[in-house]
């Protein structure tokens, strides 16, 4: 509700509503009061009663970095949160999702000492920063949104809406952006083709309710299908310069330059079952 602070700032929130409502997109960063920053889930009452009553009473504390809300937690997990969990993650919250932030080393406490100085984590942190970029490491990225959209107008309706070229051939991954009218940028994403009229975008999992409202939005009367995936696909990130030689030892797929240029996916056998590298 509009108190206090609320009061103070109606002015100008009144000015960037009324524009806002009158040309069809904020006027300038309003991310922070859209509707669409929220999840279906978050409509949960209890989830509400528990949420609300822990930031309320954070209004006046001290904003450390890197705090996590203690409340309406383990809401949405991976398939890997156990085996993450048993290895000493210790978990942040993005979109309901828990994400492993950092390892706690054996004997370790596995909770966070807010400072204004440099973190608990921060060792670390650095050391495996420093094993992914001399070597190789493995990320949990489910939380990102998954998007598809199919259809055999997909290809144009995207081509309208992207900044880079969309029409490539299928097995291709375009890093983009979705641009508004004013050439500011509404969505960061890679797309994949997955066929002549599937494509297949990953999105911050933070703005997957506004990037999908953004495509429902400016559809106008393509034949098209938009329809979020986003829990039917994990997501592992194989990063380093190592992940290759990995990667090969457990696939006998080819992942070469050559077979596997940049830019590129294929499906790759991997244990017993399929995936896209």
């Amino acid at each position: 509700g509009y108190n206090s602070i609320g009061i103070v700032s109606s002015g100008g929130a009144g000015m960037a509503l009324a524009q806002w409502i009158n040309d069809g997109e904020a006027p300038f960063d309003l991310w922070e009061v859209d509707i669409r920053r929220a999840q279906p889930f978050q409509k949960n009452r209890r989830y509400l009663r528990e949420r609300v009553s822990e930031t309320l009473g954070l209004l006046y504390a001290d904003h450390f970095p890197y705090r996590q809300m203690a409340t309406s937690r383990n809401i949405r997990r991976s398939p890997l949160h156990e085996h993450l969990k048993a290895r000493g993650a210790v978990f942040g919250e993005v979109a309901g999702w828990e994400r492993a932030n950092w390892f706690a080393r054996e004997g370790q406490e596995r909770e966070y000492r807010y400072s204004w100085k440099r973190q608990n984590w921060f060792d670390n942190q650095r050391d495996e920063h420093l094993a992914v970029r001399n070597g190789v490491g493995l990320f949990d990225m489910t939380s990102f949104g998954k998007i598809r959209v199919e259809g055999r107008d997909a290809c144009a309706f995207l081509q309208r809406l992207c900044a880079n070229d969309m029409e490539v051939a299928p097995g291709k991954i375009v890093y983009t952006q979705m641009l508004n009218q004013r050439g500011g940028i509404e969505s960061d994403l890679t797309v994949s083709r997955l066929s002549e009229t599937t494509f297949f975008l990953v999105v911050p999992g933070a703005t997957l309710q506004r990037d999908r409202a953004w495509l429902q939005k400016h559809l106008a009367g393509e034949f098209v299908v938009i329809t979020d995936v986003t829990a039917a696909e994990a997501v592992l990130c194989l990063m380093g310069p190592d992940s290759r030689k990995l990667i090969q030892k457990l696939s006998p797929n080819d992942f070469s330059n050559e077979t596997n240029p940049f830019g590129t996916f294929q499906e790759i056998e991997i244990g017993m079952g399929l995936a896209r590298a």
